[in-house]
């Protein structure tokens, strides 16, 4: 299983005609990853807040993104 694994990623990672990487996909990685990074910064941001008890933050957020943007991601968390 490990084998084919490793051999699906390497074709599609691969360009069989050159054996250069796809462009296309490192392109698309490094903005999947970006974003994933980035709102895992943002939650525990967000974590760090409600900890340290400062309602001030969390209401300016509120006003800034709008309450259903908030419940959304606080549902995807918890």
């Amino acid at each position: 299983m490990t084998t084919f694994l490793l051999n699906f990623l390497y074709k599609v990672a691969i360009d069989k005609h050159t054996q250069e990487p796809r462009r296309v996909l490192f392109f698309v990685l490094y903005y999947v990853i970006g974003f994933f990074v980035t709102f895992i910064v943002f939650t525990m941001v967000l974590l760090c807040l409600e900890v340290y008890d400062f309602p001030f933050a969390r209401n300016l957020i509120y006003r800034q993104l709008g309450e259903p943007v908030l419940l959304a991601l606080e549902a995807i968390l918890f």
